[in-house]
Order: structure tokens, then C-alpha cells, then sequence
């Protein structure tokens, strides 16, 4: 296998991206897959205590410091700012360990990976959420009362997991050799909760 099977999920703000990845990481996991995940941000993010030695040391201007214990390495590295340049996934897949056999990607819209589309019930999705890479299903949310964060059954994190474990036994969704163009566009429902 060339790499790491990597799988987007897209869709907007407060959709439920983030509560599906943290269910497929623990399902995947349990299959006995080695699983990675990226993050795309708009914004800046603090990922070390102010106060604390690894914290100082980067503010005091370190390119790159490496926080390092018994269970966790974290490394945070100052990027250039050019003025407008957003963060490329492949700048983050790269910065990952060797050995994982999936990467889920929260974001990253505008890449053309393969991808589920998680989109409100009562909504399309979003025209770049579908055409910018492989459709591998588009997972309808019911709608939640403001503050409280979608919910998935079971059955809805199984199916998508099952496709996952798919595509990495079968080794597609390799990047770079499977950023094609869109495939099919199944809907998964995600039931009520």
C-alpha cells in the first residue's frame, strides 16, 4: 500500500463533523486500524499553556519545539505568514506519523479527496462540498435544538466505518493516486438519534 487511506468529511459549521470523527476513530480503532485525524482551522488556535517551559521557549521565537513524554509527542511549528496563504493538507499529512492506515480529515473542502458530505436534513449540500472530490455517501443530520450537537446511530457510524475499512483493505483513497472526481452519491441517513 502506497499510504495511508485518507477521507474527508465535509460540510458546514456546527453540522456534527467533529462528533462523526470522534465515533469513527473509536469504531475504526476497535477494527483494529491505526487511525490518524487533521483539523482544518479558519482561525489561529493556542495549542500549549502560556506559562509553561515549552510554551515560553516558542513564544521566545523557536521555529519548531517538541513537547515529549511518556504517552504523548506534540510539536508545534511556527509557519511563515505570507499574507493569505491558507494551510495545505498536505503540510498536515505530512507532519503525521509513519505507520497510520487512515487519516480522517475535518475540512479541507476544497481538496479533491474522497469524502462524506454531512448536511442538515432540511438543506442541499453545499455545490463544492460535492464536486471537489469523491462522494462516498452524504449523511442528512435532523435538525437540534441550537446548542445541542448532532447525534449519529449506530448503524449510520458502522456503514460509514464499513466503507472506510473498505477503501483501506482495497487500498484506494490513497493520495495521491485517488484524487479523482466523484463517484457516486449515496445517501446515508442518519436516522434520529
Amino acid at each position: 500500500m502506497s499510504g495511508p487511506t485518507v477521507v474527508a468529511l465535509v460540510g458546514r459549521s456546527g453540522s456534527g463533523k467533529t462528533s462523526l470523527i470522534e465515533l469513527l476513530i473509536a469504531e475504526l480503532t476497535a477494527r483494529g486500524l491505526a487511525v490518524g485525524a487533521v483539523k482544518h482551522t479558519s482561525h489561529g488556535f493556542l495549542a500549549d499553556r502560556p506559562g509553561k517551559d515549552s510554551y515560553r521557549l516558542y513564544e521566545a521565537g523557536a521555529a519548531s519545539v517538541a513537547l515529549i513524554s511518556r504517552q504523548q509527542l506534540a510539536t508545534f511549528t511556527r509557519r511563515s505568514d505570507d499574507g493569505g496563504s491558507d494551510a495545505s493538507l498536505e503540510t498536515a499529512l505530512s507532519s503525521l506519523p509513519p505507520g497510520l492506515e487512515v487519516i480522517l480529515v475535518e475540512g479541507f473542502s476544497w481538496e479533491a479527496i474522497p469524502r462524506f458530505v454531512v448536511v442538515p436534513d432540511s438543506e442541499e449540500p453545499i455545490r463544492d462540498h460535492v464536486s471537489r472530490g469523491e462522494v462516498l455517501g452524504i449523511l442528512r443530520v435532523p435538525a437540534k435544538p441550537e446548542g445541542v450537537k448532532p447525534s449519529f446511530p449506530r448503524s449510520t457510524v458502522e456503514a460509514v466505518a464499513r466503507e472506510i475499512e473498505l477503501r483501506v483493505r482495497q487500498g484506494s483513497g490513497n493520495l495521491p493516486a485517488d484524487a479523482g472526481a466523484r463517484k457516486s452519491e449515496a445517501d446515508l441517513s442518519t436516522g434520529g438519534g
